[in-house]
């Protein structure tokens, strides 16, 4: 109330000055999320489309905040703990002083911890193998939003495909249309045949308007996914397969090296038994030495003290902590296990049914789409010359633009396919990256292993840059 006097003297009235805060406020709010997305090229490959990731999507910054969580937690575990110090005074309550000479003592006591038993280095050991595990699921984490946004890349890829052959087909109706109107004043097609393509051709228009909505909103589920709202990037680069080879052996030698759940799972197993001689080490109890003084006044006196302060464990000895550790570590064991078994049939799984797709796209373009040439221009030369109805060159028509369709699905399946094989054998990432087959490019920096030192992970394709 008092606030509301201060801008507006009148009381029981709205305040004029706060409404019109709040509407500055609002107007400043997107002009503030404008700046943000305007330095966003508009058209990216799917190597600029990860580095934008890396740099500016608030969701790889979060991924980021995890490992510098854990690190803190190392700086934590490093530090001594703090001396004690106590401060007392005796005051003589009796007549009779039979405790010291004088009417008053004091004393002065410093306590210091000693961690004898290892204490320091198995926290500081312990809290590094975490950061070591942390540092793994980030990189899962992020390969898994890696393959969220490559599987959206290739679904801008195929609807600019769709676009384009709709598109076509579009343009191809409205040239059928003149025709089939040019033989109608000629008096050689019937009314019905001017309506049955002036539908056939809206209704081509209507598939193609649908076909941008969709291209439209798979844009902008990019911008969310990467956690930058109103940012509807086009994708650059060609609809077609990647090259993957369908091999489950290979692939699950790479994953054995280079999948980075399996990393995960070996580091937090690694952690575990860290974590499991921690508590061996937090079981012993902490002395304490002590060091202090003692005067009196009235007469004067001093002394000096020393002593030893030390927890007896006859009840607590430490048994929780290790049984807790010992079950995480057992935990840890068998979730490296489960994940290993599921890794593996994720790899089989991913190269059998990139094999299947290889070879359907394959019997298509040979049995299919290398006949479809010959189709349109056969068709329209059959109607304009009498010897075909209308219903056969819109059959021909519809038929070849189906086909296209068609290969545009084939070919985005195989590389979600590919893709799906990548993601199993841990080389997403790293493919996006280097895109070369077997080493990295001259002058690229490999990258290591997780916890392997000198181990390279290696890609298996090409990406087109």
């Amino acid at each position: 109330m008092k606030f509301n006097r201060v801008l507006d003297p009148r009381p029981g009235r709205p305040c004029r000055w706060r409404g019109l805060l709040m509407l500055a406020l609002l107007a400043l709010a997107p002009a503030g999320h404008a700046v943000e997305t305007e330095t966003l090229p508009k058209a990216v490959t799917i190597q600029q489309l990860l580095n934008i990731v890396r740099e500016k999507s608030p969701r790889y910054s979060a991924l980021k905040q995890r490992i510098e969580r854990s690190r803190a937690e190392v700086e934590a575990a490093g530090v001594m703990p703090n001396p004690r110090l106590n401060i007392g005074n005796f005051s003589l309550m009796s007549q009779t002083n039979t405790m010291y000479d004088g009417r008053t003592q004091r004393e002065i006591i410093l306590e210091v911890p000693v961690l004898a038993s290892g204490q320091l280095g198995a926290r500081v050991e312990a809290a590094e193998k975490q950061v070591e595990m942390t540092e793994a699921s980030v990189e899962a984490d992020f390969s898994a939003l890696a393959y969220d946004i490559w599987r959206l890349f290739v679904k801008l890829l195929a609807g600019r495909e769709r676009i384009a052959i709709l598109d076509e087909t579009h343009h191809d109706m409205r040239h059928l249309s003149d025709l089939v109107t040019g033989r109608e004043q000629a008096g050689n097609a019937s009314r019905y045949d001017v309506l049955r393509i002036d539908l056939e051709t809206r209704d081509v228009a209507a598939r193609l308007e649908n076909a941008r909505n969709d291209l439209l909103g798979t844009a902008g589920e990019l911008g969310v996914a990467l956690g930058l709202p109103g940012w509807n990037p086009e994708a650059l680069g060609t609809l077609k397969p990647l090259g993957v080879p369908a091999n489950p052996d290979r692939l699950w030698a790479e994953a054995e090296r280079s999948n980075p759940e399996i990393e995960t799972a070996r580091r937090g197993e690694i952690a575990a038994e860290a974590g499991l001689d921690r508590a061996r080490s937090e079981r012993w109890p902490v002395p304490s030495l002590m060091f202090g003084s003692a005067f009196t006044e009235n007469p004067w006196g001093h002394a000096i003290f020393g002593g030893l302060s030390v927890e007896l464990p006859v009840f607590d000895y430490g048994q929780g902590g290790m049984a807790r550790a010992a079950t995480e570590r057992q935990k840890a064991a068998v979730e490296r296990d489960v994940v290993t078994a599921q890794t593996r049939g994720a790899v089989d799984r991913a190269a059998a049914l990139l094999a299947r797709r290889q070879e359907t796209r394959a019997r298509f373009e040979r049995d299919v789409l290398g006949k479809l040439g010959d189709l349109k221009a056969m068709g329209e030369a059959a109607y304009r010359f009498g010897k075909g109805s209308l219903l056969e060159l819109l059959d021909a028509t519809r038929s070849r633009t189906e086909v296209r369709l068609t290969h545009v699905d084939l070919s985005q399946a195989e590389t979600e396919a590919e893709i799906d094989a990548l993601r199993a054998a841990g080389l997403l990432v790293n493919t996006v990256d280097f895109g070369t087959i077997g080493q990295p490019p001259a002058g690229a920096l490999p990258l290591k292993t997780a916890g392997r030192p000198g181990a390279e992970r290696r890609a298996l394709i090409a990406v087109p840059r």
